[in-house]
């Protein structure tokens, strides 16, 4: 019985590594903290950005076809304050197609 619990964390732990980013950041809510927001994600974000008492963070995810989803994350006082999500279009692909 036991090897039945852990092989489902380890089955959930696996499938949560092929999200999108946008489908985790669909749990953080505004007032998290960084270690929660690092820990919805599974990682540390793909940019980071900060002026001004401001901390933002960009997460990606490269679609099948070039194309990212993206989720941006505003931080004040180290806790998430805004939060936008949209999907980056290439207007060009390297397979000669135009969008």
């Amino acid at each position: 019985m036991a090897m039945v619990g852990v092989l489902g964390i380890v089955m959930s732990s696996c499938a949560s590594m092929f999200l999108k980013v946008t489908d985790k950041a669909a749990r953080i809510q505004q007032g998290m903290t960084k270690d929660e927001v690092t820990e919805i994600m599974g990682r540390t974000p793909d940019y980071r950005r900060f002026a001004n008492g401001h901390d933002e963070w960009e997460y990606r995810t490269l679609l099948n076809n070039d194309d990212y989803d993206v989720v941006v994350l505003d931080f004040r006082n180290g806790r998430v304050a805004q939060m936008d999500s949209f999907r980056e279009v290439r207007h060009y692909h390297p397979d000669g197609e135009k969008k």
